[in-house]
C-alpha cells in the first residue's frame, strides 16, 4: 500500500508540474511558432534551421510526424501545449521537468505521397482534413495547407494508382483553401515538372522516387516563406536570400 501511495505521491506531483508550465500569454515576446503536422518530408527539411537559411526573424519552426494519414492524435497533441498529454512512462515524468513544448501560432498541415492511394478512401480523408481545419481554428491558431509532393514518372509506373490519387488530392486541396480562404503551401507546382503531367522533377528526387534531396528543399524554404508573408503581415516580405552554406 505504502508503494502505491508512494507512486501516486509522485504522478500527482509530476501533474501539478505539468499544469504550472507557462501560458501561451507568458511567451509574450517570443519568436511565433510554426508547427508543420507531416511525415517524412517534414522530417527531412530541418524546418528548425529555415529562419536561418533565409534570414528570416520572428519565427521559429518544427515539424511532428505521424506514420500514417491520420493525423488526428498528433494534432491533438499539438493543440494542447503546453500541457502535455499525459502516458504513464519514464519518458512522460522525464518530460515535466524539461521545457513545456511552446503552443503553435501556426499550424501547417501536410500529408505525403506514402499515404495514397492507402487503406482510407478518398472522402474519408477529405473529411479528416476538414476535421483537423475546424479544430485549429477553434484554438484561434492559424493554419495553413500544403499539397503532397507528386512522386516521378519512373516512380509512378511501380504504382500507377499513387501519382493519380495524390493529384486528385492536391487538386481537392486547391480548391478547399480556395473557396475557405486558408493559406496554401503548393509544393507540388513548386517541384513538379509541368501543369499537364505533373511529376516530381528527376532532379529533386533523393533517388527514390518519393523524397526529395536538398536541392529540393531549397525551394521550398523560399515557398514557406512566401506563405508566411500571406498569412502574417509581419514577416518580412523581401526577396529571400538563402545562406551560404
Amino acid at each position: 500500500m505504502n508503494k502505491i501511495i508512494s507512486i501516486l505521491t509522485v504522478w500527482a506531483a509530476c501533474v501539478s508540474l505539468a499544469l504550472a508550465a507557462p501560458s501561451a500569454a507568458e511567451s509574450t515576446g517570443k519568436p511565433k511558432r510554426l508547427v508543420l503536422i507531416g511525415a517524412s518530408i517534414g522530417q527531412a527539411w530541418d524546418l528548425p534551421g529555415l529562419p536561418t537559411r533565409v534570414k528570416l526573424s520572428g519565427y521559429e519552426m518544427e515539424a511532428l510526424q505521424a506514420w500514417q494519414y491520420d493525423k488526428s492524435e498528433l494534432l491533438d497533441e499539438t493543440l494542447m501545449r503546453p500541457t502535455r498529454k499525459f502516458r504513464f512512462s519514464p519518458g512522460y515524468v522525464k518530460g515535466l521537468f524539461s521545457s513545456a513544448p511552446r503552443p503553435a501560432d501556426v499550424v501547417v498541415l501536410k500529408e505525403c505521397s506514402s499515404y495514397f492511394p492507402g487503406e482510407l478512401p478518398i472522402e474519408r480523408k477529405k473529411q479528416l482534413m476538414q476535421s483537423w481545419i475546424t479544430e485549429v481554428k477553434a484554438k484561434k491558431i492559424k493554419v495553413m495547407l500544403a499539397t503532397a509532393v507528386p512522386v516521378t514518372k519512373a516512380r509512378s509506373t511501380q504504382d500507377p494508382d499513387k501519382q493519380a490519387s495524390v493529384l486528385a488530392f492536391n487538386d481537392w486541396i486547391r480548391d478547399y483553401a480556395r473557396q475557405n480562404n486558408i493559406v496554401l503551401i503548393d509544393l507540388e507546382a513548386a517541384l513538379r515538372t509541368d501543369e499537364r503531367e505533373r511529376y516530381l522533377r528527376d532532379e529533386f528526387t533523393n533517388g527514390d522516387g518519393s523524397h526529395i534531396n536538398r536541392k529540393a528543399y531549397d525551394v521550398l524554404d523560399n515557398v514557406m516563406v512566401e506563405a508566411l508573408c500571406r498569412i502574417d503581415a509581419g514577416v518580412n516580405c523581401g526577396p529571400i536570400h538563402a545562406a551560404t552554406r
